[in-house]
């Protein structure tokens, strides 16, 4: 009996009695079955073989129908993926012309392109390249083959007759390989894309049996058949195999023949089973693809008839039956909840009393992430509207057609249709004249400072507009004007505009402000040509006045570049003094330097033209002076550098900190290194030839310098004068002399270089002894 028992209770003691859900439905379960059981069990016998088995068939059908779509949207995927790589720059109009035993890194290139292209799709098989010219040949992954026959070049030819430029096909003529299959279907597109001469084509073949995989979707419960055909009958599919198309595929044809005009499903009948036929259609790049899924009827409603007779049973077994079967109904009952339960609780294993208020509390947080992610969402669509303009005016959708960027641009509420745009350049300079009010790094600040300003004014005057922060002193302003407003207006209006806007930073930001106004234009596409335009007559202000208004349109080089005279002299004089390392002489020439090249009026171009050409000079004094300049200044564009330097005075602190000081400095480090290492020669040669006679004259004859250079390097680098160090060494040697040998005191004095009388003197002078003295001391 114990054997019997316990592995009820087993199973009983794993359920959550406590869980209020569940025993609210134990308890009806209990109810409904014990006792009106017999009643309810034939009343859902009968709704399962009328009612709920038309409402089975309806599920059954909006299943079917999902499913369908599902299998549209990855052919229409395929099919988009797929016509986008006739527009690939590698299959342009270069490939009429290629050479394929001379390009052979274009060949490697379509190679590689074409093994992409095959594993882009898990439906795709195989995808080849067809060329009609300049000879006819095929690719693949791995190889290119001619076509020279004209019989097998005929079937290829047609490819390109097709008036589509992307078509399905199963008449493509694929090279036989062990897994292609006969009759299959391709997707041909033709190269180049939006051509109307094309040359060749793209040809994937599909993977029959992943499409089979596909179709058998449409059988959800393992049984019936579905096939796949297209409109005209011309190719089919079934999903019992490649090549297979059984007598219940034939009759399904056969159905669908009679009932494609009426019902979108129909009830069928083959070999004493009763099928529940739903069909549909595809719209495949201008031709109709038909699928017909078939599903016995019995597997729909086989699991309610079933439920309904083993209730009828239990009901007429007893209460004992009937209280175990209820048990058992709300523990299936209550799975999916507590299946839910588990997913929303992390399988952490807590005891809840109500399984609807751990849903409700997991409903509002869901609720409360997806208000914050819309909100987030909100707040982002200012910085991606600001980030397409930006990269509109920098000219990154060259690529893009005029449609497109219009269509963009709707996108970001502007109205495209009938406008006319221009472009307007805010230059900010006189930053370094700031330091009390902004110091160094607070260039963007001051920019973001001076666009929020342009932004607030522009806010009430116009109807379209867009600044564009270019974080570099600059801030550009796109302008949108209906068609017919008056160009006269147009001027006086932006003119007035650019005034205002002037003189607000000026008082604002105590900077001076220069505006380049560009022409107009009816193109989207020409607006980053408007704004080069704009930014490329900045360089035309004058630097002598503080606040400008440059039109592109009336600006004339001719009359802009200015004649400037060149001071060649002071060239000359800075060239001399960096080269002597007069650091601060050769600022000062600098500085006079750039008010000479700007006192009569130069623009920002003919200044910076002036400096550049002086760097230049510079530079070629230090390659005269046997330094490279790539080394010297850490292999750093001085040029380009210089460049992007708009003011006067940042030119003159580039030139004094990055340019002068690093030359100067390194000259100063190279004449120490070479003067120290004539004193360690000099050093090397007193304690070699000590003895003889010895002067400073003598040296530094010798050794190709002048004394005072001599004696000034001697005493900078040994801390000691020339005549006191050849003193030192005289007498130590004078000292081991007399310590370690006997001969007389005038000998020693010859052999460290004195005379007798002068050697005493020195030697006492250095010692406080004589040396007779020195030699009794030591003795004792």
């Amino acid at each position: 009996m114990d054997r019997i028992w316990k592995p009820w209770f087993g199973i009983a003691t794993k359920y959550k009695y406590n869980s209020r859900f569940f025993r609210k439905s134990l308890v009806m379960m209990l109810l409904v079955a014990s006792i009106p059981g017999l009643i309810i069990g034939v009343s859902i016998y009968w709704l399962a073989s009328n009612n709920m088995e038309g409402e089975l068939q309806r599920l059954h059908q909006n299943q079917i129908k999902q499913r369908a779509e599902n299998i549209d949207d990855q052919l229409a995927y395929l099919e988009l993926t797929f016509s986008h790589w006739a527009f690939d720059s590698k299959f342009d109009e270069k490939l009429k012309t290629i050479n394929i035993s001379y390009n052979f890194e274009q060949v490697q290139d379509l190679f590689r392109t074409l093994l992409v292209m095959e594993g882009a799709h898990p439906l795709l098989e195989r995808v080849e390249l067809f060329l009609d010219k300049p000879r006819p040949l095929i690719f693949n992954k791995q190889q290119y083959t001619y076509i020279t026959e004209p019989a097998s070049l005929l079937p290829y030819e047609s490819l390109l007759k097709k008036e589509r430029s992307v078509y399905w096909t199963n008449a493509y003529p694929a090279a036989p390989t062990k897994e292609s299959v006969p009759n299959s279907l391709s997707l041909v597109n033709k190269i180049p894309g939006g051509s109307t001469e094309t040359f060749g084509a793209i040809v994937a073949t599909i993977n029959q049996e992943n499409l089979i995989k596909m179709l058998k979707t449409l059988t959800p419960y393992n049984e019936g058949e579905t096939i796949l055909l297209t409109g005209d009958g011309s190719w089919k599919l079934s999903s019992n195999g490649i090549g297979k198309f059984s007598d219940i595929d034939t009759a399904l044809q056969q159905e669908y023949l009679m009932h494609s005009s009426k019902s979108e499903s129909f009830l069928f009948e083959h070999n004493k089973t009763t099928y529940s036929v739903s069909y549909g259609q595809f719209s495949r790049l201008g031709t109709t693809w038909v699928y017909i899924s078939a599903a016995p009827l019995t597997s729909i409603t086989a699991p309610v008839v079933l439920v309904s007779k083993w209730i009828l049973f239990i009901s007429l077994s007893g209460l004992l039956l009937a209280l175990l079967l209820s048990w058992f109904v709300s523990h299936r009952m209550y799975s999916p909840v507590e299946r839910l339960v588990r997913l929303l609780s992390g399988d952490k294993g807590t005891e809840l009393n109500d399984e609807f208020d751990l849903f409700e509390k997991q409903w509002n947080h869901l609720s409360k992430e997806s208000e914050t992610m819309r909100s987030k969402l909100t707040e982002q669509l200012p910085l991606l509207r600001e980030g397409f303009f930006l990269q509109l005016v920098q000219g990154y959708f060259y690529s893009l057609q005029e449609n497109d960027l219009r269509e963009r641009m709707k996108h970001h509420g502007w109205k495209t249709e009938n406008r006319q745009f221009i472009a307007l350049m805010f230059q900010l300079t006189g930053f370094s004249n700031l330091q009390g009010r902004f110091s160094s790094g607070d260039e963007d600040l001051v920019t973001f400072t001076a666009a929020n300003i342009i932004e607030e004014l522009t806010g009430t005057q116009y109807e379209q507009v867009e600044v564009i922060n270019f974080h570099n002193f600059s801030v550009g302003l796109l302008l949108s004007f209906p068609l017919e407003h008056p160009p006269r207006w147009l001027e006086d209006d932006i003119s007035s505009f650019c005034q205002e806007a002037t003189q607000t930073i000026n008082r604002i930001l105590k900077m001076q402000v220069t505006v380049s106004i560009s022409k107009s234009t009816y193109q989207v596409k020409q607006i980053p040509h408007l704004f080069e335009e704009a930014r490329q007559a900045l360089v035309y202000r004058d630097l002598l006045d503080d606040n400008q208004i440059i039109k592109t349109e009336l600006l004339s080089k001719s009359s802009t570049l200015m004649e400037s005279t060149f001071p060649f002299t002071l060239e000359k004089e800075i060239v001399h003094a960096i080269r002597n390392g007069l650091e601060n002489e050769a600022v000062e020439l600098i500085e006079q330097f750039m008010k000479e090249l700007s006192a009569s009026g130069s623009t920002e171009l003919a200044v910076q033209q002036g400096m550049l050409q002086l760097l230049g000079s510079i530079r070629y004094a230090v390659l005269q002076s046997g330094m490279n300049p790539v080394h010297l200044f850490g292999g750093i564009n001085l040029f380009d550098q210089l460049a992007q330097l708009k003011e006067p005075e940042e030119m003159l602190k580039w030139f004094q900190y990055k340019l002068v000081a690093v030359f100067v400095q390194e000259l100063i480090s190279r004449q120490d290194f070479h003067l120290k290492q004539m004193v360690e020669k000099v050093i090397l040669h007193l304690r070699e030839n000590y003895m003889t006679m010895l002067s400073l004259d003598s040296c530094a004859e010798l050794f190709g310098t002048s004394p005072y250079t001599l004696s000034r390097a001697f005493k900078h680098i040994s801390g000691v004068n020339f005549i006191d160090y050849l003193t030192d060494i005289r007498i130590d040697n004078a000292k081991g002399l007399l310590r370690e040998t006997e001969i007389k005191i005038n000998e020693v004095a010859e052999r460290v270089g004195y005379q007798h009388t002068y050697f005493n003197r020195i030697f006492k002078k250095y010692e406080g002894i004589t040396p007779s003295q020195f030699r009794e001391l030591n003795r004792s």
